[in-house]
């Protein structure tokens, strides 16, 4: 992998921190704001391939800024208390010697409070989370920003994006990169047979072997 490519691009949640939890409950929070049942983390999944500045307008209508401004307000009074790094990660980026960068969906302020509050702004050249690019992912704009903001001459066929969903797997296919699909939390054969990603790893670890 290290003469294989360029740059190692990485998702955020789920990939190098552990907030899927609070991220289930800042969506319910806004849901029982709003007057809707709760969602299941079944349910949650349904709704992981878009960002919520994408599927908010269609799911809350006219009352969407009331909506996004409840979400904002949750994420920002509690994203910190339970911030975690996934196992494995600081070795993995420790590993890599290689420019790195980030995109996220998550709300491009609250990455980047979440990148210094783990100390790790020096590892990264780039972080692009969501409503910083023309559109968010899957939509290639936040990957394709991040390259530009490392190195003039990357090109997508350059760089491995990593990540844990269906998103992530979307993002690199309509980017046109390389992906490694990281299933921390269970195998996901279905992903995999739709959409062949380039390494199939079960935690992080698996960069360390890649990189020998």
């Amino acid at each position: 992998m290290r003469d294989q490519y360029k740059a190692i691009i990485f998702d955020w949640d789920g990939t190098l921190v552990d907030t899927c939890g609070l991220i289930l409950d800042a969506h319910n929070h806004v849901r029982e704001a709003m007057g809707h049942k709760k969602w299941t983390s079944e349910e949650f999944t349904g709704q992981a391939s878009k960002s919520a500045r994408e599927y908010y307008p269609l799911m809350y209508k006219e009352r969407v800024d009331e909506a996004m401004n409840i979400l904002k307000q949750y994420v920002r009074d509690n994203h910190l208390k339970s911030l975690e790094p996934m196992e494995y990660a600081r070795e993995a980026l420790n590993a890599i010697q290689l420019p790195m960068a980030i995109v996220s969906n998550k709300t491009h302020e609250f990455l980047q409070v979440e990148i210094d509050h783990l100390g790790w702004r020096d590892y990264f050249q780039s972080a692009i989370g969501a409503g910083h690019a023309e559109k968010d992912k899957p939509h290639p704009a936040p990957l394709l920003m991040a390259l530009g903001q490392m190195q003039d001459d990357l090109t997508p066929q350059d760089i491995l994006y990593i990540g844990d969903t269906e998103t992530d797997l979307m993002t690199a296919q309509n980017a046109g990169c390389d992906v490694a699909l990281v299933q921390s939390d269970r195998p996901r054969p279905d992903l995999v047979a739709q959409y062949t990603p380039t390494f199939i790893w079960d935690d992080l670890r698996s960069i360390n072997e890649a990189l020998l």
